[in-house]
């Protein structure tokens, strides 16, 4: 694991979350998809270009259930928006049922379980999972009344008394 850090280091692909200058959590976030991945059932049809992944992410123990993860996979699809990216993928163990459980939450998708020696351990099941940010539904509050509401929605003027 260090290693793979070190890497994403050199390639400034390494990103942290800090609360009051402690690392509280940490994960990889590029273009590169895994070579296990040629083998996931993708249900959206990206060029790599717009693709973006998330890998190795990982909250400190005693920082679990605080919600960092969730605002880690939040930062994500900003970051990936911001490149360019409506395509996201990432993948975790298939006996990491908490982190399959957040993602699921978070909207993605699990496209299928992969059978590999992955990161040199073999007979790992890899779940891949993704999300379009293409399809998502745009939202937004009303200027008027504060509530929720699709783009290009209206509020009558009574809906906004």
């Amino acid at each position: 694991m260090r290693r793979t850090a070190e890497d994403a280091l050199s390639r400034n692909d390494l990103f942290v979350m800090k609360e009051k200058n402690e690392v509280v959590a940490a994960a990889i976030i590029n273009q590169i998809q895994v070579e296990e991945y040629k083998y996931a059932r993708w249900r959206v049809e990206a060029e790599d270009s717009e693709v973006m992944v998330l890998h190795c992410l990982a909250v400190e123990p005693s920082k679990k259930n605080k919600g960092y993860g969730k605002k880690f996979v939040a930062f994500y699809e900003d970051y990936a928006r911001r490149c360019g990216c409506s395509s996201l993928r990432m993948d975790t163990n298939a006996r990491n049922t908490r982190a399959r459980k957040l993602y699921q939450k978070l909207g993605y998708e699990e496209t299928g379980i992969v059978k590999c020696t992955f990161n040199g351990i073999p007979d790992i099941q890899l779940v891949c999972l993704e999300k379009d940010l293409d399809a998502e539904e745009v939202k937004m509050k009303c200027p008027y009344c504060g509530k929720e509401m699709s783009e290009g929605q209206i509020h009558s003027f009574n809906q906004i008394k």
